[in-house]
């Protein structure tokens, strides 16, 4: 019996179809599995945005840049009235909330709003509240819910 002569001399053919299915299977697998949310928010930082005209060597006075993780609002109801709280102080109404949140992301931050209504309070002004938040500026925000 004869046994079969492999030639060395001929060139090694590789196939690059499969090669192609894996890279795109392993493509869709990372954008599948990717999450496109800015790290900003993630991540706690002190740094604040420069304003416009201003200079990083500008050291005649300090910016006024407060360090806020998360802004709360709550919505009560006391004696049968409405109330609304920044920050733990008693808001008028909701054009007032408007205005104060605004103020605080003219500043250069962006915390998440949190509203905090409590069972009593209605859904129209929860919804209020959250209008008022959205037309300041604010990006993101939230509703706190109470643990079971």
């Amino acid at each position: 019996m004869r046994l079969p002569r492999h030639d060395r001399t001929g060139s090694l053919e590789v196939k690059m179809t499969p090669m192609i299915d894996v890279v795109f299977l392993l493509l869709i697998f990372f954008v599948w599995t990717s999450s496109f949310e800015t790290p900003e928010y993630d991540l706690p930082s002190a740094l604040a945005e420069v304003p416009a005209g201003g200079s990083e060597a500008n050291t005649d006075q300090p910016p006024p840049v407060e360090a806020f993780d998360e802004i709360v609002v709550k919505l009560l109801v006391r004696g049968g009235l409405p109330v609304i709280e920044f920050g733990g102080q008693p808001v008028e109404s909701t054009e007032v909330l408007q205005e104060r949140l605004a103020e605080v992301i003219a500043l250069g931050v962006q915390p998440p709003v949190i509203i905090d209504p409590e069972s009593e309070v209605t859904m129209e002004r929860t919804v209020a509240a959250y209008d008022a938040a959205r037309a300041a500026g604010a990006d993101r925000v939230l509703y706190a819910t109470a643990a079971e």
